[in-house]
């Protein structure tokens, strides 16, 4: 792995960092490892990720309001979603996944039997396959379910 101008100055302070000593001289000024290696710093993760916790109780109703109401859209949804997710992952790496239906098939086994031919080739289309393994086969479950009696629109 080759390390940047940048990278390479950074972790030639990190190894000459020094503890501050007994006589009580202060340690030297740390720079931002999380911005040197990945771009963003500390503060700046910080602050979208508790942005995102701020929105994930508004997103949870929304999607759980779904699921009640709509249950067959939510799992079509789902898997849509997955599909092209996993397309997007795999297409240029997985000799079969070539187009969108190659990987709906895959999804939508996943969420059911799990087999198939096709399996994932990158981290992502895992992680995007375990997902659906784990949630696809609860929306499947319930895609066919009629809505609650309390959530029907009584006109």
């Amino acid at each position: 792995m080759t390390l940047t101008l940048e990278q390479q100055h950074a972790l030639d302070e990190l190894f000459t960092y020094v503890p501050p000593s007994a006589n009580g001289q202060s340690a030297p000024v740390q720079a931002d490892f999380l911005q040197t290696w990945f771009g963003v710093s500390g503060s700046e993760l910080k602050a979208k990720l508790l942005t995102l916790f701020d929105k994930k109780d508004a997103f949870e109703s929304r999607l759980l309001d779904l699921v009640e109401h709509n249950p067959l859209d939510a799992a079509v949804t789902f898997l849509a979603g997955a599909s092209y997710a996993f397309y997007i992952a795999e297409k240029d790496v997985n000799p079969k996944v070539k187009t969108y239906i190659d990987s709906f098939y895959y999804i939508s086994t996943c969420a059911s039997v799990g087999y198939a031919d096709i399996f994932a080739a990158t981290q992502t289309g895992r992680a995007v396959a375990a997902l659906v393994m784990i949630v696809g086969p609860a929306l499947a479950a319930r895609s066919l379910d009629r809505p609650r009696p309390s959530d029907v629109n009584r006109d």
